[in-house]
């Protein structure tokens, strides 16, 4: 919860940091219209700041030097959380590779296609990029992961899954931001993107289709490994496929044997008491009582 109010806090923070660097170029510059002195996309973060920065009259230098220097910290988290994700997801397909060599070859990968950000026309293809590889991928999958998440395994089972875990019931104000408030919210982010985003200038038309391409190659994952697992699932009719196929595994819990079998009895309550009437839940309560220690 920390996490998630000290996140919202930094949005609103930055959001009111853009307007007012805004606001002090029009001031210092009697410029009204905000377009002529704010650059769209990267150029917000490595032209529009700068010149701000550089009009200020004290130590200019100095919060020029604390600006990139964050830049450069945050670039850092930002990679520490992607590259552990992906060399988790390899690790756990492929346990046999040592996870330096992993490691190394992500890094070189990715060093090597950082040249092309270096280049002359780098600015375009950050634009491009982002545009096709970032945006519309993100807040796609972004909705694939909401839909999983919250109503594919349930907002229920993660209340339940955090309650065994923490001993701490989920209030209802999460309980509503995870199953409605959040998945619609993002939903509409992505259907306004789609309907409103201009496409980066300066492009030919035969770059606009690959940008179309790079987008549906990130996400034809999604439905070709879903049906790909439905396929997979014994006989019955279509819809009873794709139940079964939504279900958690049998073996689905904590790794550690001890843990599970408690895991496993905790369920088994939880759903004998949902199976109870209320004036049983009353008097019962719940039968057993569960501390998790790791």
């Amino acid at each position: 919860m920390i996490i998630s109010w000290l996140d919202t806090f930094t949005s609103l923070l930055s959001g009111a940091i853009v307007f007012a660097i805004i606001g002090h170029l029009g001031f210092i510059t009697n410029e009204t219209d905000y377009t002529k002195v704010v650059y769209p996309g990267s150029g917000l973060t490595f032209i529009t700041y700068p010149d701000a920065i550089a009009k200020f009259e004290h130590v200019p230098n100095l919060f020029a030097l604390l600006f990139f220097f964050m830049l450069f910290v945050l670039g850092i988290g930002s990679n520490t959380g992607i590259i552990t994700s992906v060399v988790t997801a390899i690790r756990d397909e492929f346990p046999q590779l040592q996870n330096w060599k992993v490691v190394l070859t992500i890094s070189v990968f990715g060093f090597s296609t950082g040249f092309l950000f270096i280049t002359p026309a780098s600015s375009r293809l950050i634009d491009y990029v982002d545009y096709y590889g970032v945006t519309y991928v993100t807040l796609t999958l972004a909705v694939a992961e909401l839909f999983c998440f919250c109503w594919m395994y349930g907002v229920d089972r993660i209340c339940r899954d955090i309650e065994f875990m923490l001993s701490i019931r989920t209030s209802i104000l999460w309980r509503t931001c995870w199953k409605y408030i959040t998945p619609t919210v993002i939903l509409v982010i992505l259907i306004f993107t789609f309907i409103s985003g201009g496409k980066p200038k300066g492009f030919a038309d035969g770059y606009h289709v690959l940008g179309w391409f790079i987008y549906a190659l990130a996400v034809l994952p999604l439905p070709v490994w879903g049906l790909y697992v439905i396929a997979k699932q014994p006989k019955g009719t279509i819809w009873q496929k794709i139940v079964s196929a939504s279900q958690p595994l049998p073996e689905w819990g904590p790794e550690n044997l001890a843990l599970k079998k408690k895991y496993d009895d905790y369920i088994d309550d939880i759903q004998h008491a949902g199976s109870r009437n209320f004036i049983q839940r009353i008097f019962t309560g719940r039968e057993r009582s569960y501390s998790v220690n790791v």
